[in-house]
């Protein structure tokens, strides 16, 4: 569930195995890079785990905990293995830590379930909410390439966003509600100081100031915090606004029709620049001829 802070759970359940339970983190291919840091697998090293039937020779307090990168498939295989070897070890067996439900479609404004790389936000209070950040590889921002062992800046703008949608989504608007909205970015600001790497990370989202009488105009001034290891590693801000669709979409489409026009005109115009200069440079040719 959001909220949960891993380096205190993790110390407190190995405080009670007695300081010894090994944890191993999986994470997508991708992030094989990463991978080679004690403690961390990709998902093919533990597939090929699985195929050999090693993952039972681990120590019996081994914990696998998901990262970043996994597909829902990956963690129902991983989690399926886990329990059918739990059910059969004498002394409690490995175990598996999950991780929270992604957000829904709706409330991305996604299309396809990889593109959604957050979980569904909790609400902490009346201006403060929390979701995980749950990165598939095979998301439109990594299926090109991963570099370094750090999950690039992009990601977690793309993360944020996706949260400012869902809050605003799930607890300003709500599925009673069946107009449809157009979200409107008015400003952004990013700062990085740490890197991000593939293992659990918290979006922490605190709404600044908010005007939300007026439903057909809902403006937000937010600021997001990407917190990982106990610290803030990225904070982003944005101004939005949530207008009726179809009192935006008149406006863009009175914005793009000028535009064209603009640009049809800047072209003819060079076009007849260019035409001239060719006209001029012949009369030239011809007269020292």
């Amino acid at each position: 569930m959001p909220g949960r802070d891993w380096p205190r759970i993790l110390t407190a359940v190995m405080k009670q195995a007695g300081g010894c339970m090994n944890i191993i983190f999986v994470v997508g291919n991708r992030f094989r890079e990463f991978a080679t840091n004690e403690g961390v697998r990709t998902i093919s090293d533990i597939e090929g785990m699985i195929r050999a039937e090693e993952l039972k020779h681990l120590p019996p307090d081994t914990r696998l905990v998901a990262g970043q990168g996994l597909r829902e498939v990956d963690i129902r295989r991983i989690g399926k293995v886990v329990q059918r070897l739990a059910r059969s070890s004498q002394d409690g067996g490995i175990a598996f830590e999950p991780r929270p439900v992604r957000a829904g479609l709706l409330l991305t404004h996604k299309y396809q379930l990889q593109n959604s790389i957050v979980s569904t936000p909790e609400r902490l209070s009346d201006d403060l909410f929390e979701s995980i950040l749950l990165l598939d590889e095979r998301s439109e921002l990594m299926n090109d390439h991963q570099t370094g062992q750090h999950i690039q800046g992009m990601v977690l703008i793309e993360a944020s966003r996706q949260m400012f949608l869902a809050v605003t989504e799930e607890y300003f608007i709500g599925y009673d509600d069946p107009t449809r909205y157009y979200f409107v970015i008015n400003s952004m600001d990013a700062a990085f100081t740490a890197f991000v790497f593939p293992m659990e990370a918290t979006l922490r989202y605190e709404i600044v100031k908010k005007r939300v009488d007026n439903r057909a105009r809902m403006y937000f001034r937010i600021v997001i915090a990407v917190m990982q290891a106990g610290k803030c590693a990225t904070r982003i801000s944005y101004e939005f606004t949530a207008f009726h669709a179809d009192r935006i979409e008149a406006k863009e489409r009175e914005q793009a029709a000028a535009a064209v026009s603009f640009v049809r005109e800047a072209c003819q115009a060079q076009a007849l620049s260019v035409e001239f200069a060719q006209t001029a440079e012949n009369d030239d040719v011809r007269a020292i001829a």
